[in-house]
């Protein structure tokens, strides 16, 4: 399966497994059943922090970037890169107690899901 960021419903996949990878590591992290969606703004500073941006055309705005970092996790869950138990354990180990501020949130989530970029990055050799 070769990467296609542009694919039909790559990134919608993505969507669903970035959220619930969001969510399995929050659970996790808090200590109780929690849940969450990832806002595309912080999507988008993980691709940048991972040096992903590259795979996006230039001009993309934040949900454009957002849909690119999804599609990148879908296909290395597709792929067999990643799997979903680790990525959200990846995730997990990036967070910190800001995650619970809403101010802050999306910064946090942009450094735990660019540290997961970044492991997809090197076992894709992006």
């Amino acid at each position: 399966m070769k990467m296609d960021l542009s694919q039909d419903g790559l990134a919608t996949f993505g969507d669903s497994l970035v959220n619930f990878i969001y969510s399995l590591a929050l659970t996790r992290y808090l200590g109780r059943p929690s849940g969450g969606r990832v806002p595309n703004a912080s999507l988008a500073m993980a691709l940048e922090l991972a040096g992903l941006r590259h795979l996006a055309p230039r001009r993309t705005d934040k949900h454009g970037l957002g849909d690119a970092a999804e599609a990148i996790v879908a296909y290395a869950f597709l792929s067999g890169a990643m799997g979903i138990e680790e990525a959200s354990e990846i995730v997990e180990r990036n967070l910190s107690e800001d995650v619970a501020h809403f101010s802050r949130r999306k910064e946090v989530l942009g450094r735990a899901f660019g540290e997961l970029l970044k492991e997809i990055k090197n076992r894709l050799d992006l």
